[in-house]
Order: C-alpha cells, then sequence, then structure tokens
C-alpha cells in the first residue's frame, strides 16, 4: 500500500492470474488503503472493447431495445487461458441487463425471475472467438475469426439468413491495449459491475 501511494494509475493483465479472487482481493485492500485514488486498469478488460462496441451498436436504434428484456441464452466461445476473459463479457452483459447471478454457477436471472443459460466453450483462435445473445425472435453474433483483425458482426430471426456487418477488432497487443487504457483513464463502473456479477467463478 506505501507504494501504490505513490502511483496513480496500476496496470495489469488479469487473464494470466491463477487465482483471480485472491488476486483481485489484494488489489482492492491496497487500493483502499492507499492514500491517493489509484485507477485499476486491466489489460483483460481493455481486450474485450472491440467486441462490446460491437455488441453496443445491435441496440443504438430504438427499434431493437425491446430484445433486451428477452433473452434467455448466452454463447461465449473463448481460447485457451482466457476463461476469465469470457467470464468478464459474460459479466459486463448481465450487468448492462441488469441480470442477477445464480451463487456458485454460471447463470442468471432476468427482472421477471426468467433464467437465462450461459455456454462457455474452449476454442482455438482469438481470445474470444464469438459471441451471441439469443431469444425467440432473434439472435445476435460477434465473431472473431481467426488470424483476421475484423469482427463478423450479424443478425437474423429463426430459419432465416444472417445479415452481416465487418467491424474493426483490434489486436491482442499489450502495447494497443496499454495505449486504449490511457486514452480512457482505466477501468471504472462498468468494469467493476461486471466483476461483481461473475466474482464467484472468477
Amino acid at each position: 500500500s506505501e507504494l501504490l501511494s505513490w502511483v496513480d494509475r496500476l496496470i495489469y493483465d488479469s487473464h494470466t492470474w491463477k487465482n483471480f479472487g485472491a488476486q483481485m482481493h489484494l488489489l482492492e485492500n491496497a487500493q483502499m488503503e492507499a492514500k491517493t485514488r489509484v485507477i485499476l486498469c486491466d489489460l483483460n478488460w481493455a481486450r474485450l472493447t472491440p467486441i462490446r462496441v460491437a455488441l453496443a451498436q445491435f441496440f443504438d436504434h430504438p427499434a431493437s431495445r425491446h430484445h433486451l428484456t428477452r433473452f434467455d441464452r448466452l454463447e461465449i466461445d473463448f481460447a485457451s487461458e482466457h476463461r476469465s476473459t469470457a467470464l468478464l463479457l459474460a459479466g459486463w452483459i448481465a450487468a448492462q441487463l441488469q441480470w442477477k447471478p445464480s451463487a456458485g454457477e454460471l447463470a442468471f436471472q432476468n427482472d421477471a425471475g426468467q433464467a437465462i443459460e450461459v455456454v462457455l466453450k474452449e476454442k482455438n483462435g482469438a481470445p474470444i472467438g464469438r459471441c451471441v445473445l439469443r431469444n425467440e425472435l432473434r439472435e445476435f453474433c460477434v465473431a472473431h475469426p481467426a488470424n483476421t483483425d475484423l469482427l463478423d458482426v450479424s443478425s437474423r430471426r429463426p430459419s432465416q439468413r444472417a445479415m452481416h456487418q465487418l467491424m474493426p477488432a483490434g489486436k491482442n497487443d499489450p502495447v494497443r491495449l496499454l495505449n486504449e487504457e490511457f486514452v480512457r483513464g482505466g477501468a471504472g463502473r462498468i468494469y467493476l459491475r461486471a466483476l461483481e456479477r461473475v466474482r464467484e467463478l472468477l
């Protein structure tokens, strides 16, 4: 904590942590004990920015927002050693949609008490290879094909062909991630809310 009193920004990459809960607890305690406010900068969170932007843009138009309360399934494909990245993404979605976590398991409930199924799959490729939100009316998908710097963003109704567009995927590069964190000013309340949704599972 004495060292933290001299710094205003702490940069780390939580995807390499072997015991996320214990290491995060140490960081939070040190942050509380420091005499100055220390901004937490998790590169694992910065890694998710392009995918979070791609998912959010689906619902920019008011006509799409009614889907937000009807999702019943979330699927995330993640690369080896990036399970915590996938959990942070699930936590962000849950926090934004105000889903309540089920104790000790990766599942949520919406405000109406309906269950949301969450499926994580480990697959070779990008840290987050695919994220899909589904309800009975529509599927929203953001995929990051291997060895590309573009996201394939699509939506479709059941039994219909998907409508595709491409968006920047960014690179899983420490220098780029650091630059993004400096521009944004570090992880904030949204990051902390995402953590709270999945803290027991990390």
